[in-house]
């Protein structure tokens, strides 16, 4: 009575689409039903990647302009105390010091996020190629692509950095922050060449020179990393040669 009991119980438990096709090979790839679930999962995971990249730069860049806004109304106070004298140009040194080196930090982590993003990007257009192997017959339906490769006409990883794209890339938040920070260094120089008594002409083509030597600089770092790290040369590629 037990055996048939437990015979009839197997019977009536609903089995998996595999365990029916039991004369048949497992179903493996993009034909495997979990297939969808798992690359629906990677997909979320990347969106919500991307999301915390940008907050994480949004803060960075927001306690940054806070710091440096502090500091400016700091220094107006300490001119109005002092005349402007060389007290004022020395408690500035170690404000504008603290302020450069936090927007330093922030511009290093926003070039590094900007790579981040776009290998966040590269990963979801490999999904979307997942997707059409699945159902070909939504590629009309895409608007983004859904392939991993760089445009390389256009400001990315791994292109160079070209007088064309100089303009795009001077709108992203990294520029704004070097653009700060080129106004902080040169601030910085001109604080120094005041405190050794140079000529005030003197003093302002100083700054004004360590800006734009500072502001080359963070373009050069920029450029330089965005060569060095093409998220289509990453181990993702395998999987685009494999499909």
């Amino acid at each position: 009575m037990q055996a048939h009991q437990s015979r009839t119980d197997s019977e009536l438990t609903p089995r998996s689409p595999i365990e029916r096709r039991s004369g048949d090979q497992p179903r493996i790839g993009l034909d495997d039903p979990r297939a969808v679930s798992i690359l629906t999962t990677e997909h979320w995971s990347l969106l919500s990647a991307r999301t915390l990249a940008y907050q994480e730069m949004f803060g960075r860049t927001i306690i940054f302009i806070a710091i440096l806004s502090a500091t400016i109304v700091a220094l107006a106070l300490l001119a109005q105390a002092t005349g402007f004298g060389r007290p004022t140009l020395w408690l500035a040194l170690p404000l504008i010091l603290v302020a450069l080196f936090i927007g330093l930090a922030t511009f290093v982590r926003s070039v590094t996020i900007n790579y981040e993003d776009a290998l966040w990007v590269t990963g979801m257009h490999l999904l979307r190629k997942a997707y059409l192997q699945i159902v070909p017959a939504v590629a009309p339906f895409f608007v983004t692509r859904h392939d991993p490769g760089t445009d390389r006409r256009s400001l990315g990883h791994g292109t160079r950095q070209r007088p064309a794209n100089l303009v795009n890339s001077l709108t992203t938040t990294s520029s704004v922050v070097a653009a700060l920070n080129s106004a902080l260094a040169g601030s910085l120089a001109s604080d120094l060449g005041a405190l050794v008594g140079g000529d005030p002409v003197l003093v302002v083509a100083l700054g004004i020179a360590v800006s734009l030597a500072s502001a080359v600089l963070h373009v050069q770092y920029a450029a330089r990393f965005r060569e060095t790290h093409d998220p289509s040369a990453t181990d993702v590629r395998g999987v685009t040669r494999r499909g």
